[in-house]
């Protein structure tokens, strides 16, 4: 990746209304990551693709008596009472300020879309420049029947009367933190 990718990434995360952080070392993004979810006092869904900082992560906040579930394809809890979701993406797009996860059913899609608040955790190794990019890397997910869900922003909408609403197709707030070890 180049380092204006980064750059270009937070920028457009920034402007769709998202609230981006770049972490340079595990420490910082436990911090980080517990300062946002340290007032949550129902269950945390985790999502996404498994990660060594995942695993680590989830450890962690675990030990700061965080309550977390995992969401799996073949998880049965339905999703409900839910604020808060915690998504490790398989790419970023820098030139769109997106996150690109995958999911394999209904409940770890819901499991992005459903909360009110959604934060993505990415290596900055994981971020491609453009779509083009990311085409390369998704043949293989497509042909095995894995679906792909695109997250860019926090959701909003218009109602009728062109008013902007806020958490009507996904999480009102979104936050993305960025791995960025060197």
């Amino acid at each position: 990746m180049q380092p204006d990718t980064l750059k270009l990434f937070i920028s457009r995360l920034e402007d769709l209304g998202a609230k981006a952080y770049v972490c340079h070392s595990m420490q910082d993004l436990f911090q980080t990551i517990y300062n946002l979810v340290k007032n949550v006092e129902k269950e945390i869904l985790i999502v996404g693709s498994e990660t060594d900082y995942r695993k680590e992560l989830i450890e962690r906040l675990e030990g700061e008596g965080v309550s977390i579930r995992i969401v799996r394809a073949d998880s049965t809890t339905p999703i409900t009472d839910v604020e808060l979701s915690i998504g490790f993406p398989e790419l970023g797009i820098a030139s769109t300020g997106t996150v690109i996860y995958t999911a394999s059913s209904g409940i770890e899609e819901a499991s992005i879309y459903f909360p009110e608040t959604h934060i993505s955790i990415i290596s900055a190794d994981r971020i491609v420049y453009d779509l083009d990019d990311v085409e390369r890397s998704f043949n293989d997910f497509l042909r095995n029947g894995v679906s792909i869900y695109l997250v860019t922003g926090p959701s909003s909408t218009a109602d009728i009367e062109g008013e902007i609403v806020k958490g009507v197709h996904g999480p009102r707030r979104f936050y993305v933190s960025v791995l960025d070890i060197h």
